[in-house]
This record gives C-alpha cells, sequence and structure tokens, in this order.
C-alpha cells in the first residue's frame, strides 16, 4: 500500500512544482507573537471563524485551515489539505511535508527547488516571510503541469515545506480559494503546538475554565481495508507443498491455510466496504461511516473530538456481504464476523494505520 501511495504523492508533488511569475502577488509577514500579554503562552488557537485547528505535536506544528476543507495523512511527516477527495485536482489543496534540514538554510533549501524546477525562460520569484520568527522563503515560477506556490521554512534544523495549487490567476474563483487556503495557513502556522492551553480561545480572551476545556475537535482516524492475498491454491485440491506465498497453516472457516494478515505492496485494497465508527470502546456504532476507496486511504474520519472511538465492518451487511462473502479477517485478528478496534485520540492526535485484512475463500 504505501508503494501506491508514494505513486500517488509523487503525481501530486509533480502537479505541485510550479508557479506563476506573473502572479503579481502581495505576500503578508506573519509573526507568530503574541499580541497580548497575558496571552504570550499561547499560540496554537482557532481565532477566526469558518476555521479548524490542526495540531501536529509530533512534528512541532499546528495551523489552522478553512472548515471546508478535510486532511489525509500520507504518512507521519506529511499532510493534505483537500476537498471532498485526493483525486479531486479542480479546487485548490496544500501539501505540507516534514523532513530533517540536515544542515541547510532557508536559502539553500529554496534554492535547491529552484535548481531542480525551474526552466530557461521562466522567472522565479521569492520573497520573504516570517513564520513564528523564523524565516521563510516563498517561491513563485517553478515548472509543472499546475500553477503554484510553495514556501520552506526551517525550525530546529526540521524542513517544513508546503505547496499550494492551483494558483492561476486566470481562474479568478479557483484563484481567490487559493489565497483564502494560504493566507489563512500561514498566518496562523506556528512551532508551539504545546503551548495550547486553550485551543479555541480567541487571542484578546481570558482562560478561564470553559474554555480551557473546549475541545478542538482536530483529531482523526484512518487506515486500510485491504485484500490479504494467499495464494495457497485451486478450491477443492491440495495446496501446494511450497511457494505459498502470503499463507500461513491454520485451520479456519475457509481451510487450513490463510493470509498472513499482513499487509504487503501486493495485497490490492477493496472498495465499497462500510466502515462504521462508534463513540466509546467496542462494540459501538452510530456515530459516523463511510465508503472504502482504492484511490487513496481507504477511509478517514477528521475532525473528531478527544476520546474513545471504535472502528468496526461487519461482513453480514449490505453493500459489505456482496463485496466480501465468503471469507475471513486476518487482521486484526482472526474472525469471522463483525471485526473492531478501539482507538482513543487526544486533542489533534492522528491514528493512522487503524487497518483490516480480509482473506477470500475462493480468491489468491
Amino acid at each position: 500500500m504505501n508503494a501506491k501511495f508514494l505513486t500517488l504523492m509523487i503525481l501530486i508533488t509533480a502537479q505541485a512544482l510550479s508557479a506563476c511569475a506573473q502572479a503579481g502577488i502581495i505576500m503578508p509577514v506573519v509573526d507568530g507573537s503574541a499580541s497580548s500579554n497575558e496571552r504570550t503562552e499561547v499560540k496554537c488557537i482557532r481565532d477566526t471563524e469558518g476555521t479548524r485547528l490542526l495540531i501536529q505535536d509530533a512534528q512541532g506544528y499546528c495551523l489552522q485551515y478553512p472548515a471546508e476543507y478535510d486532511l489525509a495523512f500520507p504518512n507521519d511527516s506529511e499532510i493534505i489539505l483537500i476537498k471532498r477527495s485526493m483525486v479531486n485536482v479542480t479546487e485548490p489543496s496544500a501539501h505540507i511535508k516534514v523532513q530533517p534540514a540536515e544542515g541547510r538554510t532557508v536559502e539553500q533549501a529554496a534554492d535547491q527547488l529552484v535548481a531542480d524546477y525551474s526552466i530557461p525562460g521562466m522567472e522565479v520569484t521569492r520573497t520573504s516571510l516570517t513564520i513564528d520568527g523564523e524565516h521563510a522563503v516563498v517561491l513563485d515560477g517553478l515548472s509543472s503541469q499546475d500553477i503554484n506556490r510553495q514556501l520552506v521554512v526551517i525550525h530546529n534544523d526540521r524542513l517544513v515545506h508546503l505547496v499550494f495549487l492551483p494558483m492561476d490567476k486566470s481562474q479568478a474563483e479557483t484563484y481567490s480559494q487559493a489565497q483564502v487556503l494560504f493566507e489563512t495557513v500561514v498566518r496562523s502556522f506556528n512551532f508551539h503546538p504545546e503551548s495550547n492551553v486553550c485551543p479555541d480561545c480567541t487571542p484578546s480572551g481570558g482562560a478561564d475554565d470553559s474554555q480551557t476545556k473546549k475541545d478542538p475537535q482536530t483529531a482523526s482516524i484512518s487506515g486500510w481495508v485491504w485484500h490479504d492475498l494467499c495464494d495457497s491454491g485451486k478450491d477443492g485440491q491440495p495446496p501446494p507443498l511450497s511457494n505459498m506465498v502470503g499463507c500461513v497453516f491454520g485451520e479456519t472457516a475457509i481451510g487450513p491455510y490463510h493470509a498472513n494478515g499482513v499487509q504487503d505492496l501486493v495485497d490490492p485494497l477493496i472498495e465499497g466496504v462500510i466502515v462504521s465508527l462508534g463513540e466509546g470502546e467496542c462494540p459501538s456504532t452510530g456515530l459516523a461511516e463511510m465508503s472504502t476507496i482504492i484511490t487513496d486511504l481507504s477511509y478517514s474520519f477528521t475532525g473528531l473530538s478527544v476520546g474513545t472511538y471504535c472502528l468496526s465492518i461487519d461482513p453480514q451487511r449490505e453493500p459489505n456481504f456482496s463485496i466480501l462473502r465468503p471469507g475471513i479477517w486476518t487482521y486484526p485478528s482472526i474472525a469471522q464476523g463483525v471485526i473492531s478496534t478501539t482507538v482513543t485520540l487526544d486533542a489533534g492526535e492522528y491514528e493512522g494505520n487503524v487497518n483490516f485484512g480480509w482473506d477470500y475463500q475462493f480468491k489468491p
């Protein structure tokens, strides 16, 4: 599955490597310093209506983004802000990646992008910003299929690379939406998620007890539902004595061999299965549902509050029955009926790889 995602991300990144030198965009100076002495310890807040708050403790940053956007998490170091689907290329999106800076300066990181993606005859325009006290560089004029804007900033030897696309002024409505996305993210971006003592307080307000207990609703859960391949021979015939790829021995409802419960690169995703989300420990349903897809993450529940949730799939209900039966679950456990996993989330926490593997009885 990681190989499929890598391919998808390469395509997305490839689209996100050009900008319009004639854009004529005035970049705002972003300063993460607090405007009120009594609020200096609080930088990670939602201070604008119509936004959501993303807290990435592991990667050391937080930001606000327009509420109509969803989050996708290709891996622990990357986030994509999208509308509805990863394959939606007609509306603006943003891609954020964090990686080791390896001693480079932000200017050196920008120089490398220019060296890699500029083309003769197209001027690359640089604009400087300040993000939470750190020097940042915005690049316009790099080459790719879509006009875009890229930003690099370094904090504690970690390079943060943001790409916004498309940024085409000839498409007025899309350009206006992309501007809103860029300004919302960049103006709120800072490197102090640990100081988030009051997620939904306004900068000028006091942090009373009711405010400190508000939930930013920025946690999320995602995962894969995959076909766990086991090449154990044709049905009704003895299994081969060797080369049973992906199989393990163990008597189950589908025979003496079943898939190994390991998500290998060759294992395909399963489309159209209903994943249920419930509040509290398993068994629990009724909070939300979604149908799995095969173009990126099988499923993703975002905008969740702090708490405990149950992720489950019932192979007896439709359309699951028509898609899955006959077969068994091989991950997270060997099972025939409802399969489930309990997940507990903190504020802003992303719990990925909440996966489910299925071994079809009459398929490899």
